[in-house]
C-alpha cells in the first residue's frame, strides 16, 4: 500500500497511478461490484475465482489508499469513493464497447453504428416523428439510442460512449463542441378534458386562481418562466400535494378536474390529446429548444448524414 495519505494524495499523483497501474480487469470487478453488492456474486459475473477478486480489489484500494466498498455479514457495501469509481468504470467499458463494435464493423466493412443519448423530450419530439423516413433513405445506418437524464449522457459523451446527445440548448457549449437546434420550444399549460374552463377562447392566470398547479423543481425552465409569470400578475398558485415529471403519471393527475400542469410544448408529444386540452393561455414563454450535441471533430461520416438528416427533417416542420 503507498504510503501518501488520502488527505494528501493529489489529484496529479492519482492520475499518475491509474495511468501506470490500474487494468480494465481492475474495472470490470468495480463495476461487477456495484451490480451485485456481493464478492462471490461479482467474481462469478466477470468469470474469475474468489480468491482473484479479493485480491483485485486489495489492489485497488491499496493503490487509492481508500475503501470501495465495506464488507458486512450478507455482502459489501459500497463507499462514496466506490460509487465514483464505479461511475467512471462503467463509462470506460461502455467507451471500449463503442471501439469494439466500431473495429468489428472496419473488419466487416460495415458502417459502424452510432450511439446517440437522448432525453425523454427529445425522443418524442426529434427521434419518434424522424425514424421510419431515416431508416428509408438510409437503411444502412445503424442507431444504438440510449435514454437517460442531461448529466448522465453529456458525461457519456465526454467518455467516448456517446457519438452525441439530443437535449435541451445548454448555457454554455463546451470547447470543441456544436450544438445544432432542431425543435424550438415554449411554455404551455394543460388541463384534463374535464377541466371547468376548457372551453374558453381565452384565459388569464389569475383565471386559474383555484386550481392546483403540478410543478416542476424551481431550477427547471418552465418552473422559472410560470414564477416569472405569477410575480408579474402578483399571483400565489395553489401547488398539488402531489408533484410528478414523468407524462404518464401526469395524464393520472390530469383526471381531476381543477388540476393544471405547466410543461414544454414538445411534451404535448408524448401524451394522448384525446384526453388533454392546451389551456389558452397568452403568454410570450420560450424555453430553450431541442437539439443535437456533438464534437466537431467527430462530425464525419454517418454522424454528419444523421445531422443533416435532423435539421433537413426540422426545416421541414418549420
Amino acid at each position: 500500500m503507498a504510503s501518501d495519505s488520502p488527505t494528501t494524495l493529489s489529484s496529479a499523483v492519482l492520475h499518475e497511478r491509474l495511468l501506470a497501474r490500474l487494468r480494465l480487469r481492475h474495472l470490470k470487478l468495480i463495476d461487477a461490484l456495484a451490480a451485485h453488492s456481493h464478492l462471490r456474486r461479482a467474481a462469478e459475473a466477470i468469470h474469475i475465482s474468489q480468491p482473484a477478486a479479493t485480491q483485485m480489489l486489495q489492489e485497488v484500494e491499496g493503490l487509492l489508499d481508500m475503501p470501495l466498498f465495506e464488507r458486512h455479514a450478507r455482502g459489501m457495501r459500497i463507499t462514496e469513493a466506490g460509487r465514483l469509481l464505479a461511475l467512471h468504470a462503467r463509462m470506460v467499458i461502455d467507451a471500449m464497447q463503442v471501439a469494439s463494435d466500431g473495429l468489428a464493423a472496419l473488419a466487416a466493412q460495415e458502417t459502424r453504428a452510432l450511439r446517440i443519448g437522448a432525453i425523454e423530450a427529445a425522443i418524442a419530439s426529434v427521434l419518434q416523428p424522424a425514424l421510419t423516413t431515416l431508416h428509408a433513405q438510409h437503411p444502412k445506418l445503424r442507431l444504438f439510442i440510449e435514454e437517460g437524464n442531461i448529466e448522465r449522457l453529456t458525461t457519456g459523451m465526454r467518455a467516448g460512449a456517446l457519438d452525441a446527445v439530443l437535449l435541451r440548448q445548454p448555457a454554455r457549449v463546451p470547447d470543441a463542441h456544436r450544438f445544432v437546434p432542431l425543435r424550438s420550444d415554449s411554455v404551455v399549460v394543460i388541463a384534463g378534458i374535464g377541466y371547468p374552463a376548457a372551453q374558453r377562447k381565452r384565459l388569464r392566470l389569475s383565471d386559474l386562481a383555484d386550481s392546483r398547479w403540478v410543478l416542476p423543481p424551481t431550477h427547471f425552465a418552465v418552473r422559472q418562466v410560470m414564477e416569472a409569470a405569477w410575480a408579474a400578475e402578483q399571483i400565489v398558485p395553489r401547488p398539488h400535494a402531489i408533484q410528478v415529471l414523468t407524462p404518464q403519471l401526469v395524464r393520472a393527475l390530469l383526471s381531476q378536474p381543477d388540476v393544471v400542469v405547466p410543461v414544454p410544448r414538445t411534451v404535448l408529444d408524448q401524451l394522448d390529446r384525446s384526453a388533454v386540452v392546451e389551456l389558452p393561455l397568452r403568454m410570450n414563454a420560450p424555453i430553450a429548444p431541442l437539439g443535437i450535441l456533438y464534437r466537431t471533430d467527430n462530425a464525419v461520416g454517418p454522424l454528419l448524414l444523421l445531422v443533416d438528416f435532423l435539421v433537413a427533417q426540422a426545416k421541414k416542420k418549420a
